[in-house]
């Protein structure tokens, strides 16, 4: 197949001309292409063709509350926020710590590129690693609550496996019972809250465990200004940051109100560690930006708000909300965005794909600048914060492997 009249643009590419795909690769792209006789052409007349995000914060419901999302319309939604593959977090239940769990989800698993986190441990017993391994997990997942020795061993097994180590920072004697970040609004609402420290001191101490063992980390879902300015001396090509959408777009002055469609952990925090996310995010100190995709139902959230669920349903208007909060807003650039979200995912995992490059996977997006995107409630689903909303921007198709899907 031929895609014609595309505006070409990843991380480092912003061209008009067209692309190839064959076998389910990349063949070859640029200006001046002519298609082949008999070949399928499909002219996208201007659209942006993209790398298809990779999405390396996501939560499944599925096992264990399918009646929220199941697997299946987990990877539907994400392609509609342009999203091709996902490293699904470990965290379902039962969790990823068995074959018979692995071999569940992937039997089930359409729409988008599946790959899985696996537990590291249960408590002080590990999980069996190089099983999981076997059956083909991505990663390895867990907290930095976890018993010092078993992030050491887990970190070995990393290394000798060559995998990626996911950590989320948790500290229970700091955040205790909080329920949102430790400023005004914490205040003011008289909410228990969770100060920034409790996740810096917390990526710091598992920084420095892995690169003592020399493993790759993957510290999840950065949060605060303190965390990076911690973790910089620290910064090498073995450890990554991540951080999250809602922690570019939210602060927890949005929770005024009770506000429990933007209650997520880690919390928002204050417009100075949003501006710091940001910034860091442009000079490349952190890697990657993740959707932290985590749907709630209705029940769970019509509560008081230190009992309501935390979480967002995001993944389905992850590249619309990009676009018309970041890139359009003059925050980001549409290259610093796809290097986060895509070609430096990929990276993390060894992946052939994030990039529009000869060779790599044809997992691309189709996007429609110009067209409208309104956000709908979804069925059973607590409503998005930015639900009713308008954004700019949509997709309109996606390919996987070569293989072309309409979306919308």
């Amino acid at each position: 197949m031929l895609i014609t009249n595309a505006l070409l643009i990843d991380a480092d590419t912003y061209q008009k001309g067209a692309l190839r795909i064959e076998n389910g690769q990349i063949a070859e792209l640029g200006d001046g292409i002519k298609p082949y006789a008999g070949e399928e052409v499909l002219d996208i007349k201007g659209k942006y063709l993209l790398p298809g995000l990779v999405d390396l914060d996501f939560h499944l419901n599925d096992p264990g509350h399918k009646r929220i999302e199941t697997i299946e319309e987990s990877g539907r939604n994400a392609t509609g926020g342009g999203i091709t593959t996902v490293l699904a977090s470990s965290d379902t239940s039962p969790p990823i710590d068995n074959e018979t769990v692995v071999e569940y989800i992937l039997t089930k698993a359409v729409g988008v590129r599946f790959l899985l986190s696996g537990e590291i441990a249960k408590g002080v017993q590990m999980n069996n690693i190089a099983k999981l391994f076997s059956v083909g997990i991505a990663a390895l997942d867990g907290a930095s609550s976890l018993e010092s020795n078993i992030l050491r061993r887990a970190f070995q097994y990393a290394l000798m496996g060559g995998k990626t180590v996911f950590i989320s920072c948790k500290n229970s004697s700091l955040e205790m019972s909080g329920v949102i970040h430790d400023g005004l609004a914490a205040a003011d609402l008289g909410l228990p809250s969770m100060p920034d420290f409790a996740e810096s001191s917390e990526a710091l101490k598992t920084a420095e465990i892995a690169g003592a063992i020399g493993a790759k980390l993957l510290i999840k879902a950065i949060s605060s200004k303190r965390t990076i300015t911690a973790l910089k001396p620290h910064k090498t090509d073995r450890l990554f940051l991540q951080t999250l959408l809602p922690h570019l777009l939210l602060t927890d002055e949005d929770l005024r109100g009770f506000n429990t469609s933007c209650k997520i952990f880690p919390p928002l925090r204050s417009q100075e560690d949003q501006d710091a996310l940001i910034a860091a995010l442009k000079s490349g100190e952190i890697d990657v930006l993740s959707s932290g995709h985590f749907p709630q139902d209705e029940s769970s959230r019509d509560r008081p708000f230190e009992l309501s669920s935390a979480g967002m349903d995001i993944a389905g208007i992850f590249l619309s909300l990009a676009h018309t909060f970041l890139i359009s807003a003059g925050k980001l650039t549409i290259h610093e965005f796809l290097r986060a979200a895509s070609k430096n995912p990929a990276k993390v995992l060894n992946l052939p794909c994030g990039e529009l490059k000869s060779g790599t996977y044809a997992d691309l997006v189709i996007f429609d600048p110009q067209k409208q995107t309104t956000v709908k409630p979804r069925r059973g689903i607590a409503k998005s914060y930015w639900s009713a909303q308008t954004l700019k921007g949509a997709v309109t198709g996606v390919f996987l492997n070569g293989r072309y899907a309409s979306v919308g």
